[in-house]
């Protein structure tokens, strides 16, 4: 049992610290070798883990993309919560992960440019999808007509994507609060 829990905490352990250098230096700038050093683990345990660096990307953008759906997931069908809600919780997910988030968009350059990484690709596209339907979903059952629905569906998605983008001045950061989205979003939906 022990040597289980030390064997997920040394895989853990490279995960974070590849997190960490693959965000930092780029994927085609990062090895195993290095990742397994700053892990404080032998050569060896990272490459019993992982064949090879591209394995453990391919590992660790899908354990990220998974934890990020699991948290979307729980606010979606939370049915104490008003769609209202649903949508101002999921909108701010990306600020609660905002690591993880940044590090999914300057990853995707990544898969997009190495064939190896196309089903992780399908799959993010996938989440993205999902992510609009549920809105539109909710806007259509809300009356909207489908029009207006797939602009307000894509102006909700547009919100959600922008609060991890590169470049964003702080004046905008400090904008996004749980609050400041409820508002935003009570606006929208008073409009309507």
């Amino acid at each position: 049992m022990a040597r289980k829990k030390d064997s997920q905490v040394t895989k853990q352990d490279l995960m974070d610290a590849a997190l960490k250098n693959f965000y930092q230096i780029g994927f085609e700038n990062t090895s195993l070798d290095k990742i397994s050093r700053d892990a404080h683990v032998s050569r060896g345990a990272a490459y019993w883990h992982f064949a090879n660096k591209t394995e453990l990307f391919y590992q660790l953008v899908l354990q990220i993309l998974e934890k990020v759906q699991a948290e979307k997931q729980i606010i979606m069908e939370d049915d104490a919560l008003s769609f209202k809600e649903k949508v101002v919780k999921v909108i701010f997910v990306p600020y609660n992960n905002s690591m993880n988030f940044k590090f999914l968009q300057q990853s995707l350059k990544t898969i997009e440019q190495h064939q190896e990484f196309e089903e992780l690709l399908q799959e993010i596209r996938e989440s993205k999808r999902r992510l609009y339907q549920f809105f539109l979903e909710g806007l259509t059952a809300e009356g909207l007509s489908k029009a207006d629905a797939e602009a307000l569906a894509s102006l909700f998605y547009n919100y959600f994507e922008g609060m991890y983008g590169s470049a964003t001045p702080q004046e905008v950061k400090d904008n996004y609060t749980l609050e400041t989205i409820r508002k935003n979003v009570s606006f929208i939906f008073n409009m309507i």
